[in-house]
């Protein structure tokens, strides 16, 4: 026999048993065939089927099983009161949408799903956790289409009304319901708290299938609201919304706690750098330490700030001196790091606005450091959203060649860095030298291959200097007028005690200020008008203090010698006369050339501004000999001329008899140097200012728009339009004629091309006028001179001087950038900046 076994009685029984058991669970959990039926809109239709119509009905014990099924379907709905004291089948709509979210609900949950009716029952602890933080107003689909929640009471449509997100209280005050979130595929609300956060689930409607009943909202929703199971939910989900009900809250208390802890510190850092960068200071020491007298303006400024800032002292009294490994974000590495990351987020915001505007100009200019390297200057020039002007700093950019190739290189590379499009530079501005505005080999040549629109604009201070210059040099006369004020000046300053004689000499000013004598300089025209001055409203004392220091014993030959020649010249009337000539001409020089350097001059009224004046001294001889002689009681009335000895010519054989036409002193002086000096003047100021002639034919009309004519007026737009037409339209004629009506209506104060701006951008026409605004914008890009540049050399020799001349050059254009645009320093706020610097600093890995 083989050894095969057969099971007994009692093992076929309990294998039968937990079949049963088996296949009765299954049949629990699966849905009943009388979900899949509509019920039937009237009670009365199936008596004994709880008011549904089947097409077949159950028998036996299906029938009984069915019965079973309805009975507890409507048990349900009376415990959760969803319109179980409702007449006419008011519950019937619940146990048809309860009967789809049952079958369906396996296939559709979606516990992060923004629709409450979708969520189901999974809802875990990452599931609070996520709604913990996005909270209910994510999910309450206030927006959302009601037409979902349609009920029908007998013959009554209801809807869910919006107005349930309000409750009102008895005061009168309205109280939102944050809690109440709206299903739009079910069509009902649910609790957001009890569902997410309550226990207990099954027990209220607005967890298990959603609330409905429409007609008894009010009443339900305020007693949910009330009851003690909503309020413990609330409760639970307000403590894991702020962290305090999760087993880290501690531990992210104390993060949050240190954040704000460092992050004041850096604040107060960047507070300091911010300071001494915009004033151009020093920030390093000898000293690191705090407490060492030596350690520093950026320490010292800590130490300052903290004997009245108990935060800062405790701080520094704690991690200030700790030494390496102890970080207290107050080293010198941090804050060249903050040096950086403040400079980098200043050109930033410059390059932003750059974009902006969309027209630029260049301006670019170079001067060598104090060692001895050639830095490059760039200038930005634009018109910000406002209307108004601005030339901006970019950056310092050292250069080994001079050369026009090597330079226009530069320029490119820079502005290929920042991302500023060259095709929309209209404008280039450098000074007179040929590696600059050579016509063929210059930066300016070359930026015109590229982009043909980029006017070069010759620097015009630069332009009046040379013409100064040039004058200056013109004759005899004018050169041992400008040395003697050159030796009068070396002669009282080469010791303390000459200066405070001459000095005694001196009268104060309308101000109260006493102006003293100044040197010339090569470079800098502005000084010949200062030297002048200075001379011309203290002539006759200082030609008294002169004559003092001859006349005392105590002095050494050789200085009563040098002071008693220098009062022989200022005794001659040609002296005098020239002081006065120069003095007025220099004063008006220096007054067009401040006036020059504004950065909101257009180029137009620049041109002008001089050669009028200059024209009109050409009569003036006689006042200003008269002044002359009235410029002290000493000073001789008459010409050198007329008080030396006439040189006798011996006449040739064929030569006339009559006597040879002798001018007189006065009459040589007056044609042979003062109307020579103002003819070179004029004839200079010509020669010079014809490389603005093109600039000022296209955009003059727009500084006289209601003194041209219309017909003058269409004529002009039309050839700047035919000039610029990538930037304006065929109808810029006749929007700048409407533009001229407009302005004269609105009676505007100035019609300068700068003001219209102005007033087109403050009045928001430049969507109604686009094209005069374009060219407005166009004329107020082209820059004038390049003093800001020059301004930044001045700020240059304040940033990197002979104590700081090891400086790198990142660090020179940031903190020279920092201290030019002092404005943007100021405005911009740098909390982004120290988020970057923790990010970069931080040291805990993540896995």
């Amino acid at each position: 026999m083989s050894g095969r076994t057969f099971e007994s009685g009692a093992q076929k029984r309990k294998k039968r048993i937990k079949k049963e058991l088996r296949e009765k669970e299954i049949l629990k959990s699966t849905p009943k065939l009388t979900g899949f039926f509509k019920p039937a809109a009237n009670a009365e239709d199936g008596p004994s089927t709880g008011g549904r119509s089947l097409s077949h009905t159950p028998e036996g014990a299906e029938a009984e099983e069915a019965a079973q099924v309805d009975v507890a379907g409507e048990e349900q709905g009376t415990a959760c009161r969803n319109g179980g004291e409702d007449e006419g089948g008011a519950h019937e709509p619940q146990r048809e949408d309860r009967a789809a979210n049952q079958l369906g609900g396996d296939e559709s949950d979606d516990a992060y799903n923004s629709d409450p009716g979708r969520w189901g029952n999974n809802i875990d602890t990452k599931v609070r956790a996520y709604w913990a933080r996005m909270g209910p107003e994510s999910c309450q689909n206030k927006d959302a289409d009601v037409s979902a929640s349609e009920r029908r009471y007998k013959q009554q449509r209801r809807f869910f009304s919006k107005m349930l997100f309000k409750r009102k209280l008895s005061n009168g005050e309205c109280v939102s319901r944050e809690w109440l979130c709206y299903s739009p595929s079910a069509g009902s609300v649910f609790c957001f708290a009890c569902k997410i956060f309550g226990e207990n689930k099954e027990k209220s409607a607005f967890v298990s299938g959603g609330y409905f009943d429409w007609k008894h909202a009010n009443d339900r929703i305020a007693e949910h609201e009330s009851c003690d199971i909503h309020r413990k939910a609330m409760i639970a989900y307000i403590n894991q919304a702020a962290d305090s009900g999760t087993v880290d809250s501690e531990l992210k208390k104390q993060f949050s706690e240190e954040c704000e802890y460092w992050t004041q510190v850096l604040q107060r850092v960047v507070t300091v750098v911010k300071f001494l960068a915009e004033r151009g200071l020093a920030f390093r020491g000898d000293s690191h330490r705090f407490g060492d007298t030596d350690n520093g303006n950026y320490l010292g400024c800590m130490e300052l700030i903290s004997q009245f800032d108990p935060f800062l002292k405790a701080h520094i009294e704690k991690y200030g001196n700790a030494g390496r490994g102890t970080p207290s974000y107050l080293s010198l590495n941090v804050c060249e790091e903050f040096i950086q990351l403040m400079g980098q987020k200043v050109l930033e915001e410059v390059i932003s606005r750059v974009k902006l505007a969309k027209y630029f100009a260049i301006s670019v200019d170079s001067t060598p450091d104090n060692t001895h390297v050639d830095q490059l200057t760039f200038i930005l020039r634009y018109v910000s959203p406002e209307g108004c002007i601005e030339e901006r700093f970019v950056k310092f950019l050292p250069i080994e060649s001079h050369t026009g190739e090597a330079l226009f290189n530069s320029v490119i590379s820079v502005l290929e860095e920042m991302g500023i499009d060259i095709n929309n530079c209209r404008g280039q501005c450098y000074d007179n030298a040929n590696n600059m505005s050579g016509a063929y080999k210059g930066v300016q040549a070359r930026i015109k291959q590229i982009s043909s629109l980029a006017q070069w604009v010759p620097c015009a201070a630069h332009t009046l200097d040379l013409v100064g210059v040039n004058t200056v040099n013109c004759c005899e006369e004018t050169e041992q007028f400008f040395s003697f004020v050159q030796a009068l000046f070396n002669f009282s300053s080469k010791t303390t005690s000459r200066w405070q004689l001459i000095r005694a000499g001196l009268q104060p000013n309308d101000n109260k200020r006493i102006d003293t004598l100044k040197s010339l300089s090569d470079t800098r025209w502005s000084a010949h008008a200062v030297a002048t001055k200075a001379l011309c409203q203290n002539y006759a004392g200082i030609q008294q203090s002169l004559l003092n220091i001859a006349d005392d014993e105590h002095q050494n030959l050789s200085t009563r010698e040098e002071a008693r020649a220098l009062h022989k010249k200022m005794n001659k009337l040609e002296i005098a006369l020239m002081c006065n000539m120069w003095n007025a001409i220099l004063q008006r020089f220096q007054g067009v050339s401040t006036a020059l350097q504004a950065v909101e001059l257009d180029l137009c009224n620049a041109v002008d501004q001089l050669r009028e004046y200059v024209a009109g001294l050409r009569d003036q001889f006689d006042s200003f000999e008269t002044a002359a002689r009235n410029m002290s009681p000493i000073v001789s009335h008459e010409y050198k001329a007329d008080t030396q000895r006439k040189k006798k010519r011996k006449r040739h054989a064929d030569e006339s008899s009559e006597p040879e036409c002798e001018l007189s002193g006065r009459k040589r002086f007056c044609t042979s140097v003062y109307i020579y000096i103002i003819d070179r003047l004029v004839s200079e100021l010509d020669r010079r200012y014809q490389s603005y002639k093109e600039v000022c034919e296209n955009f003059e009309f727009l500084n006289g728009l209601h003194l041209i004519s219309p017909q003058d007026l269409r004529s002009a737009a039309l050839s700047l339009q035919r000039k610029y037409n990538s930037d304006l339209e065929e109808d810029f004629v006749e929007e700048v004629v409407q533009f001229r009506e407009f302005v004269q209506g609105e009676n505007v104060s100035s019609s300068s091309a700068v003001e219209l701006l102005k007033f087109l951008r403050r009045r928001k026409l430049h969507t109604v006028f686009p094209n005069t605004d374009i060219a407005l914008r166009l004329f107020m890009t082209m820059p004038v001179t390049n003093a800001s540049g020059e301004r930044s050399f001045s700020k240059l020799g304040l940033v990197k001087n002979r104590l700081r001349s090891s400086m790198q050059q990142d660090r020179v254009s940031h903190l020279t950038l920092m201290s030019i645009e002092h404005d943007i320093l100021r405005d911009l706020d740098f909390k982004d900046i120290i988020r970057t610097f923790s990010s970069k600093k931080t040291r805990r890995k993540h896995f």
